[in-house]
């Protein structure tokens, strides 16, 4: 069983080592500018020492931190899922309270980076049209203690642009409860 599954993730690298059409082909497309807004709301519990309590929420944004824009690809998918051990769910994702990895795991240039400016607001050229994977670094919650060194936390979001020229603001907006929403499927 063990050999069948280790072949298994060797035809998966293989398949996936290289960019496909979709991911060559995706500067190539027209595209227009995307904006919008990423904030998410964090949890009412807090850690104590007796326990969980009870606290007000924050909105939690990424403003002055990093911010990209992955084609929804299944290679895509893979690097996420088998090289950055990232879980991928429908509405969301929030990496926080542990090291996290935030460089992508081969050269950016079929992604778009940015940075958030104030209250989470984000921009990016070029995007045309489809299914992306939006990953941000947010600010982690006021009662988070800083026990790895690091400023922020990550969300990971599925979302699908539409519209062209005349786009609507992208405004993503995540809960609490993100992480408890079943896995995206693999496509």
């Amino acid at each position: 069983m063990a050999a069948y599954q280790r072949l298994h993730e060797e035809q998966a690298a293989d398949r996936f080592r290289q960019p496909g059409a979709t991911e060559l082909t995706w500067f190539q497309a027209q595209g227009f500018p995307l904006s919008g807004m990423l904030q998410m709301t964090a949890r009412l519990t807090r850690p104590l020492p007796t326990g969980m309590g009870f606290g007000p929420k924050e909105t939690l944004t990424c403003g002055g931190k990093a911010i990209r824009l992955i084609p929804d690809t299944s290679r895509n998918r893979w690097l996420i899922a088998n090289r950055m051990w990232w879980p991928l769910k429908e509405e969301g994702v929030w990496r926080d309270g542990s090291p996290t990895e935030w460089r992508w795991p081969e050269p950016t240039s079929l992604i778009r980076e940015a940075t958030c400016g104030a209250g989470g607001a984000f921009r990016f050229e070029g995007v045309p049209d489809g299914a992306y994977l939006v990953m941000a670094q947010i600010s982690p919650p006021a009662y988070a203690v800083d026990d790895f060194g690091e400023d922020f936390d990550i969300v990971l979001k599925p979302v699908r642009v539409s519209g062209g020229q005349s786009r609507a603001p992208l405004n993503i907006h995540l809960s609490d409860d993100d992480w408890l929403s079943p896995v995206v499927r693999q496509r």
